[in-house]
């Protein structure tokens, strides 16, 4: 019994021993299969090397559909689209491209065909104030404001041609070392206003267009950058698209409506910067999670800006109430005056027309008088004669 105990005490010792050996191994995996560390994190967050805002004047997303446009469908596929863009207005060329910059509209930045003075701060500007570098390349050959304290401004002459666009786009970057790159490319906007979208003359120049396009996709592959970089493509006016395609982007996705002035605030929100006073909103929607930036935190925030610009709206649509009800006592106001002045001008033609017979009538009795008078001498005339001349 003495030697069973023994064996029997050293088999559980064993076991212990056994059993303590292999319990860091299972703890292990317990603790690895929690939330990720922060080294990790860092480790698996992707950069953005270069941006690039691609600006196509006369761009209209539904050509891009019935068009063989590779490049620019690639760059949605890569990235995410946005379901629909409302443009500004007046939409035209300058206007636009103003918006598209400085996240506000016309009425506010007031960098029109007609004011060119630019009263809003650009996301050039912004980035510039920071120490980041930035270029334009203006197709429009119209932007000269924006251009000021730019790192890098090529404004022509390109003659409004997309490939010359590209092609300085293309040889200047290679030296010129810019973050963030403003692209305005021209041709299309002229087709779009004279033949339409349904035209040949269109359909052929949104494939050139599109080549352009695959020309700087290209250098961006060749310097291994594509994939580093945040590519931005929209148009100006009309049914035009928005696509966005980045490291910080969601990738196969099409978001709810959005503005035109919502594309400088969100580039400004990933680049950690600020557009104070934009008017449009950052489409936190489009960015894709990473840290502590959730896709509830983005949700929640998105949300919350659009409550503000929906009270804000409500705000200005009372305002606009008040403002038309203003104008419409004004213009009963106006109606009532017009009216006692017609009403006056009526009583004062009626007292001229009675002048005017009265001063008729006095004419013609005093001709008759006259007449009269003078017909009356004459005949005195006779009678005298005859009776005093007897002839």
């Amino acid at each position: 019994m003495h030697f069973k105990g023994k064996v029997i005490f050293h088999i559980i010792i064993s076991l212990l021993v056994v059993m303590l050996a292999t319990m860091p191994v299972f703890a292990a995996p317990a603790e690895d299969s929690g939330s990720t560390t922060k080294e990790d994190v860092k480790v698996n967050e992707e950069t953005t090397k270069m941006v690039f805002l691609l600006i196509i004047d006369g761009l209209q997303d539904d050509a891009l559909k019935n068009v063989s446009a590779p490049n620019i469908k690639g760059l949605s596929s890569a990235g995410l689209k946005v379901e629909k863009v409302a443009s500004v207005y007046p939409a035209d060329t300058v206007s636009a491209v103003a918006s598209v910059l400085t996240g506000s509209t016309p009425q506010q930045h007031h960098f029109t065909e007609e004011t060119t003075t630019l009263e809003a701060a650009s996301i050039l500007q912004v980035m510039e104030g920071k120490g980041i570098k930035t270029s334009l390349f203006d197709g429009t050959e119209k932007l000269k404001a924006f251009s000021n304290g730019v790192s890098h401004a090529c404004t022509g002459p390109f003659n409004g041609k997309d490939s010359l666009v590209i092609e300085n786009a293309v040889n200047e970057l290679k030296d010129s070392n810019t973050y963030f790159n403003v692209l305005v490319l021209p041709q299309l906007r002229s087709i779009y206003q004279q033949q339409g979208i349904n035209s040949n003359e269109y359909r052929e120049q949104l494939k050139d267009t599109d080549n352009q396009v695959g020309r700087l996709l290209h250098f961006l592959h060749t310097n291994e950058l594509y994939d580093q970089s945040l590519i931005i493509i929209t148009g100006t006016c009309g049914n035009l698209p928005l696509i966005i395609k980045g490291p910080q982007v969601k990738v196969g996705d099409t978001i709810p409506p959005a503005s035109l002035i919502d594309i400088a605030p969100t580039v400004a929100y990933l680049n950690g910067l600020k557009m104070d006073g934009a008017e449009g909103l950052v489409l936190y929607n489009a960015i894709k999670p990473k840290g502590n930036r959730t896709e509830s935190y983005l949700l929640s925030q998105r949300v919350q800006e659009l409550s503000g610009a929906y009270a804000n709206a409500l705000d200005d649509m009372h305002r606009l109430e008040e403002e038309k009800n203003e104008v419409n006592k004004q213009q009963k106001k106006i109606t009532q005056e017009k009216q006692m002045i017609q009403q006056e001008i009526k009583e004062r033609d009626q007292k001229i027309s009675a002048l005017s017979s009265k001063i008729t009538f006095m004419k013609v009795a005093g001709i008759s008088l006259l007449i009269i008078f003078i017909i009356g001498y004459i005949i005195e005339y006779i009678i005298l004669r005859k009776r005093f001349l007897m002839f």
